[in-house]
């Protein structure tokens, strides 16, 4: 009993550092693409998203069935995923392209193009998005 105690623990917290963060609550910035962390390049008329570095090196491998991010990011498995944003009654699907190295890991930054959806681009910011990766 003393054995099976043990490994639910091992399992509930070791798991938990392997699992990344896949959805959040944040703020919506507007960024310009180009060459990505993804190995793709991408213009501001596309919609593509970034992604904050944790979220990005840390890409769980219990959800993309990969091996995880590795040490080439155009290999990373999120790069083959999409986020989907919602504020308000707006929403938008974009694929991820990029991360951005910041403190704050709930943010995500999309294109013009996509910014377009949920904010006037000169006011920069769209606060209270909620994102999720599909």
């Amino acid at each position: 009993m003393l054995f099976i105690s043990h490994l639910y623990l091992f399992l509930t917290f070791g798991l938990a550092s392997v699992v990344a963060q896949t959805h959040g609550v944040g703020t919506l910035f507007s960024f310009t693409p180009g060459l990505g962390a993804c190995g793709f390049t991408n213009t501001s008329e596309q919609i593509v998203a970034s992604v904050s570095s944790a979220v990005f090196s840390k890409f769980p491998v219990l959800i993309s069935q990969d091996r995880g991010a590795t040490a080439n990011p155009n290999k990373n498995p999120i790069c083959k995923h999409k986020i989907f944003i919602k504020s308000g009654n707006k929403n938008l699907t974009a694929a991820i392209v990029d991360f951005y190295v910041a403190k704050v890991d709930d943010n995500v930054g999309l294109s013009p193009a996509g910014f377009a959806t949920f904010g006037n681009a000169d006011d920069g910011i769209v606060p209270n998005v909620t994102w999720s990766i599909v």
